[in-house]
Order: C-alpha cells, then sequence, then structure tokens
C-alpha cells in the first residue's frame, strides 16, 4: 500500500454515522466493531478456568473526557479501563468498559452456569458476599485476594502479628456452612485470600525466595491457595504482554482510533492463540 493511500485511510476511518448522535453510549464511535470483536471472543470455544482482571487501553490525549482514567499501578498508567475475562492460556473470551457492568451482568446471567467452573480475580473485586453468591447462586468457584476492610469481622491474625512469625507462616478461618475459607500468608508483606473450593489441610509445599539476611535463596512454607491462585490468575496480564510485544502504531488526535488498535490487537493475538492450538492438537511442534 502506498503511503499516501494508508494516511488517507487513517484520516478519513470511521465506524458509525454520526447522525444522528447516540449520547447515551459513551463509546458509540466504536461500538459497532466493539460488539463485533466481542461477540467472536464469546464463540471461541472456552475452557472452565478464567482470571478477571482491568485492562487498560493506552491513550494520553485530552480528547476522550472522562472516559480516560488514570491508574497509578499500571504500566500504561492513562488510558480506557476495560473489565476483561481470560482463559489462563491469554485466550480473551469477554470484555467491557467499566461503566457497561450492569448490561454486561444482564446478558450473561442466564449462562454463566455453562461457561464458568472456576474464577480468579484480585482484591478490586473481592468480598465475601461475592464468593458466596457466586457459588451458592451459579454453582460458580472462585478464588481471589481480598482487602482487610472486606473480612466482615473475621476473627484471623493480624498482619504485624503474623510477620513476627516469619516468612511462609500462615493462619486460616473456614466457614462451612457458607462453604468459604480465608487464608492470611506472611512473605514480604502479609496477603489474604478467600476461596469457595480450594481445600485447606496442614500440608503445605515449599517455594524457593530470597533472604535478605542469610544472601541466599531459602525454603519457605506455601499453603496451596497460594500456589492455586499464582499459577492461574496471570491470564489478561499475559494478554497485556503479548498484545504489548507488537502494539500497533496508530497515533490519532481522535480518541476511538486508540480503541480500535487495541481490538485489533487483541484479534491478532487470539488469531495466532487459534493457530498455535490447532498445531498442538495436531502434534506439530511450533
Amino acid at each position: 500500500m502506498a503511503l499516501k493511500r494508508y494516511q488517507m485511510l487513517c484520516r478519513y476511518i470511521n465506524f458509525v454515522d454520526n447522525k444522528p448522535i447516540d449520547t447515551s453510549d459513551r463509546f458509540y464511535k466504536v461500538r459497532p466493531i466493539l460488539e463485533g470483536i466481542r461477540e467472536n471472543c464469546l464463540s471461541i470455544e472456552q475452557g472452565k478456568l478464567f482470571s478477571i482482571d482491568e485492562m487498560m487501553i493506552p491513550y494520553k490525549g485530552t480528547k476522550a473526557g472522562s472516559r480516560r482514567q488514570y491508574i497509578r499501578n499500571k504500566p500504561k498508567k492513562w488510558g480506557f479501563k476495560f473489565f476483561v475475562r481470560a482463559g489462563i492460556d491469554g485466550f480473551v473470551h469477554d470484555f467491557f468498559h467499566m461503566r457497561a457492568k450492569q448490561r454486561l451482568v444482564q446478558n450473561h446471567s442466564q449462562n454463566m452456569k455453562k461457561l464458568f467452573l472456576a474464577v480468579y480475580f484480585d482484591n478490586w473485586f473481592t468480598s465475601l458476599e461475592l464468593v458466596t453468591y457466586l457459588r451458592k447462586e451459579f454453582g460458580i468457584l472462585s478464588l481471589g485476594t481480598i482487602q482487610q476492610n472486606r473480612l466482615r469481622g473475621c476473627d484471623i491474625i493480624n498482619d504485624k502479628d503474623l510477620l513476627k512469625k516469619g516468612r511462609g507462616s500462615y493462619e486460616m478461618r473456614c466457614d462451612n456452612k457458607k462453604k468459604i475459607a480465608v487464608v492470611k500468608w506472611a512473605h514480604n508483606k502479609c496477603v489474604t485470600l478467600v476461596s469457595s473450593f480450594v481445600p485447606l489441610n496442614e500440608q503445605t509445599s515449599s517455594i524457593r525466595r530470597y533472604d535478605k539476611n542469610m544472601k541466599a535463596k531459602i525454603h519457605i512454607n506455601c499453603p496451596t491457595i497460594i500456589k492455586e491462585y499464582n499459577s492461574k490468575m496471570g491470564g489478561v496480564d499475559l494478554t497485556d504482554m503479548l498484545v504489548s510485544l507488537y502494539r500497533t502504531g496508530l497515533k490519532s488526535h481522535r480518541w476511538y482510533l486508540a480503541v480500535f488498535s487495541q481490538l485489533l490487537d487483541i484479534s491478532v493475538n487470539i488469531a495466532w492463540l487459534l493457530y498455535r492450538r490447532e498445531l498442538q492438537e495436531l502434534n506439530i511442534m511450533i
């Protein structure tokens, strides 16, 4: 393609008729392609284990108004915040903008039993009420880190006392009636997790971590629930990593082109994962 033709296409590319304008939809500029790619993601053969996390679509411009957000702990701090459901292998199966949560729940509440076996999420989402509700109403098992102020009076040991016991120390609490368990584990800091399915027992495995005092790696205790979370939670992060490797450089003052660029990259990434999956099924080495 000639450079001038590419520049002309970038200049005139559009996804909707601007007359009339749907003021109730903040993403009407890209709604057709947004929904089209989302439907294709939903149609992909899915597993039973999913991670749910935030995804930032990078955008530093000011034309997007309040659609753009700032999240301090993200590699791309400015952009559009989307929630993503991804398989543990990096496949994106569903996504939506954070202001569209209610519509997504309404559309998929009837199909949740068919799609999910277990979901993993971080402390932005996790609460004792949510973990109980998912299992009771839909039969969905869940595991996630949880903030201290959401423990609802659980009498588990506080962080300071647990850290005094040393790295690898942990304490657990169970509610057999609601079928949930809370575990707090001491590493460099304390981390608290709640689960509705990971078995709890006194048997723990060990992991190797660096010790500053001994200046060497040592073995510390690690409960099963920690390893389960670490091994299954990274689906959305894996997608972010794969997308960032070959990100489409589509610079423009029009905010919706940043969304289109991300959707394009997600589509290419899914196509590659599907290709790799089919080769693996045919026992062909990549």
